[in-house]
């Protein structure tokens, strides 16, 4: 039973599949309120903890925020009376400011802390909108409001309402939505202050082609394949291969090169001699200093 940050969210169209896995399935959109990430956990000793989105201990500075919060108290009780009935949860809300971060929202007289979600500490599972608006609700506890609730048809049809949520979000002042597919965990959100990006092609990886390596390079990382397992194992290419390729592989990556195609030929028409030689050089070098 623990703590675990909440989920840093992306635009559609940065999910895993750019928002095709939405597809027949129903997605929730919340307000997304503009303040600080700060939950609220039981640990087992039955102590009160607080969390701001990426620290399990907040800064003091954020938990005493918190605490003069009229929400605080009532939140402590939900966790409490959740608790007797063996039932372990992570709050998540928004701790609103006075003065809101991107200055989006109107100023406040009072701060005010506003649930958004509950995660299960056993499973890690989130708890549907409506389990948290009803905890919301018996505990007098502010919940962010929905924006809209849709069964996705296509990625077209998900994005013209997200188009029309972001509408409805300037007009009421508000940072962008949330879009919630609890079914399977899918979770993402849409700003309003983030600019329109034109689409472009994809390439495939296969697309993508980096230059050469130049036989130099390839030559120095012979060297250090040479180095590491010594001339009498040079010629036993069940031992020297792997390690060429290695080497080879690290100094590409290393200086964005392509790894050549014909390792095998750079092996065999790299004499024993040369490598040696080089190897000399270098110690004589070391020597010297």
């Amino acid at each position: 039973m623990s703590w675990s940050k909440y989920s840093d969210l992306e635009p559609v169209k940065r999910l895993r599949n750019e928002g095709r896995e939405l597809i027949g399935k129903v997605v929730l959109f919340t307000e997304k309120r503009d303040g600080e990430n700060v939950s609220i956990w039981l640990d087992k000793d039955d102590a009160i903890r607080v969390s701001s989105h990426n620290l399990e201990k907040a800064d003091d500075n954020i938990v005493n925020r918190f605490m003069n919060t009229p929400e605080y108290r009532k939140a402590c009780e939900l966790l409490f009376n959740e608790r007797e009935y063996n039932k372990n949860w992570v709050l998540y809300g928004e701790l609103l400011k006075g003065i809101s971060p991107t200055r989006i929202e109107p100023r406040r007289k009072h701060i005010h802390w506003v649930l958004f979600d509950m995660r299960n500490m056993e499973t890690g599972k989130f708890a549907d909108y409506s389990y948290v608006y009803q905890m919301g609700y018996h505990f007098k506890i502010p919940v962010v409001n929905t924006v809209g609730e849709i069964l996705v048809e296509s990625v077209e049809h998900l994005q013209s309402v997200v188009a029309g949520a972001l509408k409805w979000c300037r007009r009421h002042r508000r940072e962008g939505v949330v879009g919630k597919c609890y079914g399977d965990d899918i979770f993402f959100k849409e700003k309003i202050d983030l600019p329109k990006r034109p689409k472009f092609d994809r390439p495939q990886k296969s697309q993508i082609q980096l230059p050469e390596m130049p036989p130099e390079k390839v030559f120095r990382a012979l060297q250090h394949a040479y180095d590491e397992i010594g001339a009498d194992n040079w010629l036993n290419k069940a031992v020297a291969m792997p390690a060429a390729v290695k080497h080879i592989n690290v100094e590409a990556i290393e200086h964005n090169y392509s790894p050549p195609k014909n390792i095998y030929q750079y092996y065999i028409d790299t004499p024993l001699v040369k490598l040696m030689e080089v190897a000399r050089g270098q110690i004589a070098e070391e020597r010297a200093k």
